[in-house]
C-alpha cells in the first residue's frame, strides 16, 4: 500500500486532491478462480477538507460519471445499511447513464449495524430499497481492531458467514444476497456474460486494431542497425535518385505527357486540348527536365530575336541614310564602308548578354527546384526521420548547381567576346543577300518592259519584307545595308542560340545532374552516415511497442476465438 501513496502523492499531489491519471495495480493470488477488473472511485464529497481543491465535488462527480458512462461498465455502490438506498448521490448519478437500473449493483456495507427490515430491503422490498436487476449482496467489514490485529481475510469469511447464520434479520434471505464471497462470485459471473455477449464485437474490433497496427508498422522506415546496413540503403537511394534524373533528362515521364481523349464534338476537344497543353507548359517547375529546358531555350530564342531593331524599317533607314552621309569623304559616294556595318552591328552586339543571363538564371532556379524536389521524394518514401541527411545532400546539391552556373557564365562571355567580330561561313547569309537582291532586279526588269502597268512594289522573303518604291541610289545603298544587317544578325541569333543552350547543357546536365549521384555517394564516410541514419531511440521504441502490442492482440485473438 506504500507504493499506491505514493504514486497517489505524485499524482494528486500532497492533500487530499483526486486526480483522473489512473494507478493501475495488478493483484495475484492462489487458488482464486475468479478475474476481475475493478476501478476503485474516490468517494464523494462535497465540503473540501485537508488542503483539497475549491472543486473536489465537482473534480470527483466528473471523474465518476467519465467511467460510469460506458454501456458496459457495471456500477458497484458501497452503500452502508442504514441508509436509504435510493438517497444515495452515486445512485442518482448512475441513473442518468442507467435509467433502468439494468447494471448496477448494491454492495451493503457495516452490515453490523442494520435496520430492522434489512432482509427485505437486501432483496430489494419495502422503504429505501432499490429494485435492481443485479440485486444487492450484504457484506461484513473488518472492524478498525481486527483490522489493527491483522485477522486473515479467510478468518474474516467465516466470521461473516457466522454472523449471517446467527442474526434471525437474515434468516429468510437467500443466500446469493450475503457474503463478500457471493460478491466476488456474482461480479466474475457478470463479468463474464458480459464477455461472451460482447466477444463477436471485440474480435472484430480486435481484428481491425492488429490490421491498423500492422500497416502503421508496415509504413515506418526499415530500422538501420549497422554501418553496413546504411550504406547499402544509402546507396540504393542514391542509385534510384540518378535513375529518375536520368529518365527526365532523357525524357522518359512515365506517360504523364500523353492527353486522355473523350468523345466530344472537334470545337469541344481542341478546347479541351489547348488548355491541358498551356496548363503543362504554365507548370515551370515539373520533373520534364528535357521538356523544361527545351522551353527555357526557346525563349532565349525570342528573347534575342525580339531584341533586334526593326532593319527594314523607315526609321532604320533614315539611320543608315545618315551614316552614309557621314562616310560620303572616306568612301565613293553611295558605296557602304565596312565601318558602317561595324558601328551598326556594335549597337546590336550589346544587346545579346541580357537572354544569355536570364537563360543561365533559368536552368540555375530550375535544377535547384527539381533536383532538390526529387532528392526529397526519393528519401521521403524509406527514411522519412532522415532530415539532416538531406539537409547534407541539399547544401551539396547547391553548391554543385553553383559552381556549373560559374563556369557557363565564364564560357558565353568568352563566347559573346568572340561574336564581337563580324564574320560567318553560314550560307544562309549570302543566301537570303543573293535572294533579296534577285527580287529586286526583277522587279526593276518589269517595270522597265512595263512602264505604263502598276506593280505591287512590296513583296516578302522568307520574313524579310522589302519596300521598293521611290528608290534612290542613296536609298538602294541604303537598302543594302539594312538587308545586310538582317541578314547578318539572323546568322548570329541562330549561332548564340545554338551555343549557349550547348554551354547550359554542357555545364548544368553534361557535367551537373547526371554525375550527382558520384559526388552524394562519395560525400561521406560509412561511420558518418551511420550516425545520421541510424534509428532514433523514439522511432526504436515506438518500432517495438507497436511489435509487442500487436503480439499481445494476436494472442487475445486465439484465446478469443478458441473460447
Amino acid at each position: 500500500m506504500g507504493m499506491v501513496k505514493d504514486c497517489t502523492v505524485r499524482l494528486a499531489g500532497e492533500g487530499l486532491n483526486v486526480s483522473p491519471k489512473p494507478i493501475y495495480l495488478t493483484v495475484y493470488k492462489k487458488h482464486i478462480q475468479a478475474d476481475l477488473t475493478l476501478i476503485d472511485l474516490p468517494g464523494i464529497t462535497r465540503n473540501p477538507v485537508g488542503g483539497q481543491s475549491k472543486t473536489i465535488h465537482k473534480d470527483i462527480v466528473e471523474l465518476i460519471e467519465h467511467y460510469i458512462k460506458p454501456r458496459t461498465a457495471i456500477v458497484l455502490h458501497v452503500i452502508p445499511s442504514s441508509v436509504d438506498f435510493t438517497t444515495s448521490e452515486s445512485i442518482q448519478l448512475a441513473k442518468k447513464n442507467d435509467p433502468q437500473c439494468e447494471r448496477q449493483l448494491i454492495a451493503v456495507s457495516k452490515i453490523d449495524k442494520f435496520d430492522r427490515g434489512i432482509g427485505e430491503k437486501l432483496q430489494g422490498i419495502g422503504p429505501g430499497s432499490m429494485a435492481l436487476k443485479l440485486g444487492c449482496i450484504a457484506v461484513l467489514n473488518r472492524t478498525q481492531e481486527e483490522i489493527d490485529q491483522n485477522i486473515p481475510f479467510d478468518e474474516m469469511r467465516r466470521r461473516e458467514q457466522k454472523f449471517f447464520c446467527s442474526n434471525k434479520a437474515f434468516k429468510d434471505v437467500p443466500e446469493r444476497y450475503l457474503g463478500s464471497e457471493q460478491l466476488v462470485k456474482r461480479l466474475a459471473l457478470i463479468q463474464q456474460e458480459r464477455i461472451r455477449s460482447t466477444l463477436p464485437s471485440i474480435i472484430d474490433e480486435l481484428k481491425k486494431e492488429i490490421k491498423s497496427k500492422k500497416s502503421e508498422l508496415k509504413q515506418m522506415p526499415p530500422p538501420v542497425t549497422s554501418e553496413m546496413d546504411c550504406w547499402a540503403l544509402y546507396t540504393d537511394l542514391i542509385k534510384k535518385y540518378r535513375e529518375i534524373i536520368n529518365a527526365r533528362v532523357h525524357g522518359v515521364y512515365d506517360n504523364e505527357m500523353q492527353l486522355k481523349i473523350e468523345e466530344s464534338t472537334v470545337t469541344t476537344f481542341d478546347v479541351l486540348r489547348a488548355a491541358t497543353i498551356t496548363q503543362i507548359s504554365n507548370d515551370r517547375f515539373d520533373e520534364r527536365i528535357a521538356f523544361q529546358l527545351y522551353n527555357r531555350q526557346k525563349e532565349c530564342r525570342e528573347k534575342l530575336h525580339s531584341s533586334f531593331a526593326h532593319f527594314l524599317s523607315s526609321e532604320y533607314q533614315k539611320l543608315v541614310l545618315n551614316l552614309l552621309e557621314e562616310n560620303t569623304g572616306v568612301t565613293l559616294p553611295n558605296f557602304p564602308s565596312f565601318s558602317i556595318i561595324e558601328r551598326l552591328y556594335r549597337a546590336e552586339q550589346n544587346k545579346f548578354r541580357k537572354p544569355c543571363e536570364d537563360l543561365i538564371e533559368s536552368y540555375t532556379e530550375y535544377l535547384k527546384l527539381v533536383l532538390i524536389k526529387i532528392l526529397n521524394q526519393v528519401f521521403a518514401e524509406e527514411t522519412s526521420y532522415k532530415y539532416q541527411i538531406v539537409h547534407k545532400l541539399t547544401d551539396i546539391i547547391l553548391r554543385t548547381i553553383g559552381e556549373s552556373e560559374e563556369e557557363c557564365s565564364n564560357d558565353i562571355t568568352k563566347m559573346l567576346e568572340i561574336e564581337k567580330r563580324v564574320f560567318t561561313l553560314n550560307h544562309y547569309y549570302m543566301d537570303t543577300v543573293n535572294k533579296i537582291k534577285k527580287k529586286c532586279q526583277e522587279y526593276n526588269d518589269s517595270v522597265e518592259i512595263n512602264e505604263y502597268d502598276q506593280f505591287s512594289s512590296r513583296f516578302a522573303i522568307d520574313d524579310f519584307v522589302i519596300d521598293l518604291s521611290n528608290l534612290s541610289n542613296e536609298h538602294q545603298a541604303a537598302l543594302d545595308v539594312q538587308i545586310a544587317m538582317s541578314a547578318y544578325c539572323r546568322v548570329v541569333e541562330k549561332r548564340i542560340v545554338d551555343q549557349v543552350s550547348q554551354l547550359c547543357y554542357y555545364w548544368f546536365i553534361t557535367r551537373c545532374a547526371l554525375p550527382l549521384d558520384s559526388k552524394l555517394s562519395s560525400a561521406f564516410t560509412s561511420a558518418i552516415l551511420f550516425e545520421w541514419m541510424r534509428e532514433p531511440f523514439d522511432q526504436q521504441q515506438k518500432r517495438e511497442n507497436l511489435k509487442k502490442s500487436i503480439d499481445a492482440m494476436e494472442r487475445a485473438l486465439v484465446m478469443g476465438q478458441s473460447v
